[in-house]
């Protein structure tokens, strides 16, 4: 029997800030270094370039509905000391479910209490979306993303890099992720119900 959304594995983001690595030249100085192949982002950018003329509808809404999901958390990591709890979980509650809210939850929080914030932009180099799926809870879409982070850093209250010592881990260059995006039955609307880092190649 398919898992429910419920039991579809979430990482949280101190996982989901580092990704795989990629053999392109280091950034400047100013970008955190690699972390190891397992882990991946969420960090989000300012616009999503992925084409759905090729899409059918489930599964374009399905790409709509992780943009709404990077979209949402984008404020929260930007500045997480302007949020309280509530309106954390608030926000995650309109484009997500399941594990993946509390496991964001908890990041946001953590980086709210260490005064950590994220700072610079992302792109999204491709976007994969496999042909939807129909569990009994209603209709579910994969889509696998390769993400540009060389330009994002973490700051503290006085605008200092941290390091990923002091992190506890450091933001990869590039990407890769999979967003399992699940419809209940009975709604009308794709959630994000599953992240985890996806295999192959991410890069320029």
């Amino acid at each position: 029997m398919a898992p429910t959304p419920a039991l579809i594995a979430a990482v949280t983001v101190a996982v989901l800030l580092a990704g795989c690595t990629s053999n392109a030249p280091r950034p400047p100085s100013s970008v955190a270094p690699t972390l190891p192949s397992q882990t991946a982002s969420s960090f989000a950018p300012t616009a999503s370039p992925t084409p759905t003329v090729s899409f059918a509808p489930d599964q374009a809404a399905a790409v709509e509905a992780v943009d709404r999901y990077r979209a949402a958390i984008r404020p929260i990591e930007e500045n997480p000391a302007k949020f309280t709890e509530a309106q954390m979980k608030a926000s995650l509650k309109k484009v997500a479910g399941g594990k993946v809210i509390d496991a964001n939850l908890s990041s946001y929080l953590s980086l709210k209490k260490r005064g950590f914030r994220y700072d610079g932009e992302t792109s999204v180099v491709s976007t994969r979306v496999a042909d939807p799926s129909a569990p009994s809870y209603g209709t579910e879409v994969v889509v696998t993303r390769c993400i540009d982070q060389r330009n994002v850093r973490v700051l503290d209250r006085n605008g200092t890099e941290v390091s990923g010592t002091e992190l506890g881990y450091t933001v990869a260059d590039f990407n890769l992720r999979q967003y399992t995006v699940v419809k209940r039955t009975g709604t009308t609307t794709f959630l994000v119900y599953g992240l985890a880092p996806a295999k192959g190649e991410c890069g320029p």
